[in-house]
């Protein structure tokens, strides 16, 4: 299984130097953030891709995964098939696209039906280029923010070309159970989110709630990683698990998963979030390894 930092964080960060940060943190590839303002964007993707990924492997790192602008949910759009285009011609293997806001008063299942409609597109631009679609289990107001509604817009598409990225940390603010979750979207996973998050008392006067979400170190929060580490080696998982780092300078208050906070502290605690991060998800694996290996012995 890969262990992949998100590079959202990283955007002054030419190729040579993330490539040397995130080998430096000991991981074996990245997610990376193509979006406006970042060192590889949609405007010169198509040129800057392909050699990054190659100087990327020639300091022993993996690109197998792109995450695309949240808006970008149109696949005929000239930059979503330009990131396709170059994401193939660099050996990436999966591409997170865009969200699908949902709106007070809309109707639900027509934006289900307009949802289905883009991912069918997005199908297409996968089966020609040979770059699998990612759809994230995002909490909030978004169509699939758990696996019972990602499973709206994904049943009937061919999983060759269309997977499942789950979130066990958003899963654990929008609730659902972990098993079940794996087993509604069983034959589409493929990539998970490292995230993890617990709720905390709001208060807030304008706040929607006695109690928010928070964003937590993995292993911290109410998602049950050791039950989704246990699920993934019984899958055999071999995709991608992505590290997110998004916290803020004070993991005991109420905080927007996002990573708004830019300040100094902030950028210490996701530091000490991708290491502590890190090591967690590579001890539990290696010990769940070594136990399937002792019972087949």
């Amino acid at each position: 299984m890969q262990i992949i930092l998100f590079t959202k964080f990283f955007e002054t960060l030419e190729p040579q130097a993330l490539g040397e940060h995130v080998a430096g943190l000991g991981y074996d590839g990245l997610d990376l953030t193509v979006r406006p303002g970042h060192p590889i964007n949609p405007d010169n993707v198509r040129t800057a891709l392909p050699p990054a990924a190659r100087l990327w492997e020639s300091l022993g790192l993996s690109c197998p995964m792109i995450t695309m602008p949240t808006d970008f949910n149109d696949p005929t759009h000239a930059d979503a098939v330009a990131i396709y285009e170059a994401a193939a011609e660099a050996g990436v293997q999966v591409i997170k696209t865009g969200y699908f806001i949902f709106k007070p008063g809309m109707d639900y299942w027509r934006a289900v039906d307009h949802g289905r409609r883009q991912l069918e597109g997005f199908e297409a631009l996968s089966a020609r280029t040979g770059v699998k679609s990612l759809h994230h289990t995002h909490s909030g107001a978004v169509l699939g923010s758990n696996c019972a509604g990602l499973m709206h817009l994904l049943q009937g598409r061919d999983p060759a070309h269309v997977g499942a990225y789950i979130d066990p940390g958003h899963l654990a603010v929008d609730g659902e159970d972990i098993d079940m979750a794996f087993a509604m979207c069983d034959e589409y996973l493929a990539a998970v989110a490292a995230k993890d998050a617990c709720h905390l008392p709001d208060s807030r006067p304008d706040a929607p709630a006695a109690y928010g979400p928070a964003f937590v170190y993995v292993g911290e929060g109410a998602a049950p990683w050791g039950r989704v580490l246990e699920l993934l080696a019984e899958r055999d998982f071999d995709g991608p698990l992505t590290v997110h780092t998004e916290y803020t300078s004070r993991q005991d208050v109420i905080a927007t998963v996002g990573g708004k906070d830019q300040s100094a502290d902030a950028d210490a605690v996701r530091a000490r979030g991708a290491a502590q991060d890190l090591q967690f998800l590579r001890s539990r694996w290696a010990a769940l390894q070594q136990a399937g290996e002792g019972a087949a012995s």
